[in-house]
């Protein structure tokens, strides 16, 4: 039987409809895929950059309370004359530290003589901080965390090895993976008497750090030689501890150069896995290690599986396929009718494809058509605005992730990041026009009673208020910013006479020492203030800042509730 030529023409155009529609259809799901990928691999490094700083913030919260732990006159008075009601005050701040931090699972103040006999120690059995006491007490001058920390100065910080903890006697940390912070104890001559350690809860501390991550994300961690500290199955970390080395550049050979040190970030989507055969999408940074230890660098990294990340796309794919299918019945029975008449809508179609697989503007399309056009056209664009609203949201979810990383999620404030960032640009333009920088340190008074007495959640309704009252308090230019914990910073921008800072810290004073109501309860805070100068009180960012912080304290030792400069008045 011979065909017509209009046969002919509705089979072709058919034909031609079917493929058309197939491979915009396939060009438009792989196009969403891969976006949908890199944005995943977008995300997932700038997680890990904030879960890296994150650690460094949780890193420097330990050695501040290793700090304070050292500085107070009664651990001094324990190594130089022991006394047991002295040991036994220090223990119960001991056990109030480890109570306010569970990652902690030993805290101890070991003396530098009788072979590093411990003095107070504190371990955590279950939930529960216990002092351990009398013969119980053991000798650990052999351990480097206490050979080490006794040659360095004071205000130093001592990190060990992260490795499991085989100590005996260590009730919770016993076989646990663990790493030791430690800092010296020093008299008025600066000699070592002893150090304060405390031994922190690897998986813990992770666990804490991690929570606010998607339950999809997996975690791993490696030293600098490459050995898995975290990984999500337990069996393949700290393969050194037993005689087998599991190695993270093996699992994931795109991070043998982050490893090595030649990278310090990697991103990529592996289809042969640590997680068994199931494809994931990976980012992984070197995280350096800024304070004397035998880890030069840690390799930290965030997985999720590619399954959940495309998944969108696979949505996407039946719609497109269900559009596909659609098109070709449309072409079949449309074309055999009138092929001539439809040869202009097709073509329209054929080019809003087009523009869409292209990402162009999806133009005019004739959705008002009550036929298998229109439907088709109605789809495309049900399609297209799909694709813009997954990418919106991609977006937004970009942004909000930029703006964790710059401010503090309790407060709003911006966090140490920026006002570092925020500080190092008013020096560089205070040192090319002759100006002036002053920075406040501020540490709230009397908080942590706050906290013992109502919990932590009342305490951050307090911080909340604290922070609104010193952004109502700063001029538009100025810069507040919340840094950890209690403590906050402002950058006043710009020449400000002495009296006038005076007149800021006292405002200061006043507006933090006025009753809080919290749920009709009035919370009282005080506050301790150190001021610094650029450029008479540092020629850097941690210049700046170390001064107005040895100032705070010095006011705290006075005590409290006052301001000082780092250094007089200039005349």
């Amino acid at each position: 039987m011979k065909l017509g030529i209009a046969h002919k023409l509705a089979l072709l155009l058919a034909a031609v409809g079917v493929l058309a529609s197939g491979l915009t259809g396939l060009y438009a799901y792989q196009t969403s895929r891969q976006l949908l990928v890199e944005s995943a691999q977008e995300r997932l490094l700038t997680s890990t950059q904030v879960l890296a700083r994150r650690i460094t913030l949780s890193r420097q919260e330990i050695t501040r309370n290793l700090e304070v732990l050292a500085r107070l006159p009664s651990t001094l008075a324990v190594l130089q004359h022991p006394d047991a009601a002295q040991a036994r005050q220090l223990a119960t701040l001991f056990e109030r530290m480890m109570a306010a931090n569970p990652s902690y699972f030993q805290i101890r103040l070991i003396s530098a003589s009788d072979h590093g006999l411990e003095r107070v120690r504190v371990d955590r059995q279950g939930d529960v901080p216990v002092e351990v006491r009398d013969d119980d007490l053991q000798e650990k001058g052999h351990y480097p965390y206490v050979a080490e920390t006794l040659q360095l100065h004071a205000g130093e910080f001592y990190l060990s090895e992260i490795a499991v903890n085989h100590e005996r006697g260590t009730y919770a940390g016993l076989d646990q993976p663990a790493l030791q912070l430690a800092t010296p104890v020093t008299d008025g001559l600066g000699t070592a008497l002893g150090v304060v350690v405390i031994n922190v809860d690897l998986n813990g501390m992770f666990a804490l750090l991690a929570a606010d991550l998607p339950a999809n994300f997996k975690l791993f961690l490696a030293n600098d030689d490459g050995d898995i500290l975290i990984h999500p199955d337990p069996t393949r970390t700290f393969g050194f501890d037993r005689g087998r080395r599991m190695l993270i550049d093996e699992e994931f050979p795109l991070t043998h150069d982050i490893v090595q040190g030649r990278r310090d970030h990697v991103v990529f989507d592996a289809s042969d896995s640590a997680l068994g055969s199931e494809p994931v999408v990976a980012a992984f940074i070197g995280q350096p290690v800024d304070v004397p230890s035998h880890e030069q660098r840690l390799v930290l990294g965030l997985a999720q599986p590619l399954a959940v990340v495309v998944a969108q796309a696979h949505r996407l794919g039946v719609t497109i396929l269900q559009i596909v299918l659609g098109l070709c019945l449309g072409c079949l029975v449309l074309a055999a009718v009138l092929a001539r008449a439809f040869t202009q809508p097709i073509n329209a179609m054929s080019v809003a494809a087009h523009a869409v697989a292209s990402g162009q503007p999806l133009g005019e399309l004739p959705v008002n058509r009550q036929d298998e056009i229109g439907t088709l056209a109605r789809s495309l664009q049900q399609m297209h605005q799909q694709i813009d609203h997954n990418l919106s949201q991609l977006q937004n979810n970009q942004q909000a992730l930029e703006h964790m990383a710059l401010h503090d999620v309790l407060t709003g404030l911006p966090n140490r990041r920026m006002f570092v960032s925020r500080l190092e640009k008013a020096m560089i333009h205070a040192r090319r026009y002759g100006g002036e920088v002053s920075v406040l340190f501020i540490d709230l008074d009397d908080f942590k009673d706050i906290n013992d007495r109502f919990g932590h959640d009342t305490g951050d309704l307090v911080l909340k208020a604290v922070a609104q009252r010193l952004l109502a308090m700063m001029r538009e230019g100025d810069t507040v910013a919340r840094i950890g914990g209690d403590e906050f910073v402002v950058l006043l921008d710009g020449p400000t006479p002495h009296p006038q800072l005076i007149a800021v810290a006292e405002k200061m004073l006043s507006g933090i020492n006025l009753p809080i109501d919290v749920f009709g309860v009035e919370m009282k805070v005080g506050a301790s203030i150190g001021i610094s100068r650029y450029p008479q009180d540092g020629q850097s960012v941690s210049e700046l800042l170390a001064t107005a912080d040895h100032a705070m304290y010095a006011v705290k030792a006075d005590g409290h509730g006052g301001f000082r400069f780092a250094s007089p008045p200039t005349v």
